[in-house]
Formats: C-alpha cells, structure tokens, sequence
C-alpha cells in the first residue's frame, strides 16, 4: 500500500529538482525583468539595468527599450581551445502610458559584430 505514495514522493522530488536547477540558467536580468513585469516603473528598471542601448516607441505609443549584454565564453574540448566568442542577450522591455513595465523577451545568440555595444554589464550588477 506505500508503493503509491513512494513513487508519488519520488515524482515529487524529481520535479522539484529539475524546477531547481531550470533557475540556474536564467541571467540575473531575467530574473529580475521575471519579478519587475507589472510593478517596476521606467526609472526603477533603469536604476537596476542601467541606460538601455535604444529606446522607441511602438505603434501603440508605449515605450521599446532594448538592452544587450555581451559575455565572452570559450568554446572547445581539451585538446582544443577556440577563441573567446562573444554571446549576446538582448533584452527588449516594453511599458504601459504610465510607465510599468508590461512585457520583455530575450533573445540568445552569438554576437555578429566584435564591437562592444553596450557596457558588458548591467549597472547594479
């Protein structure tokens, strides 16, 4: 009659440690953007990420902000080390007429260009 519960338990813990470690992949902006979205205003999203690298507006009026961090990240195996390649997260942010932050989307990919267009990190990182 345990058998039900045990694997009810083990299911349980699997999911839990697999819902863990997902976290471990988010940046620490997603993280921040995830917990932001409806409550952080222009100035408090500026504040934690910095000045963002263009700033529109949509056709709805409401302002696009668009943020991109750079990371150098080695590729190879041990027998061969490839130069640092740049990966880029590019963040974009949009905010209600009020000024809230309503919606982000990222995007990950290798950087096309070798020019740094932003600072590399955040501010308050």
């Amino acid at each position: 009659m345990h058998r039900p519960n045990c694997l009810i338990n083990a299911i349980a813990l699997l999911t839990l440690f697999v819902a863990s470690g997902c976290g471990l992949h988010f940046s620490k902006e997603a993280r921040y953007l995830s917990s932001a979205t409806d409550q952080a205003t222009e100035e408090q999203v500026r504040e934690r990420l910095g000045a963002p690298l263009k700033m529109s507006t949509n056709q709805s009026g409401n302002d696009v902000w668009m943020y991109q961090v750079r990371e150098g990240v080695r590729e190879g195996n041990d027998s061969y080390v490839a130069p640092t390649v740049q990966w880029c997260d590019d963040y974009t942010l949009t905010f209600d007429g009020k000024g809230i932050l309503r919606h982000w989307g990222s995007r990950s990919q290798k950087c096309i260009d070798a020019a740094p267009q932003s600072t590399g990190q955040p501010a308050g990182s």
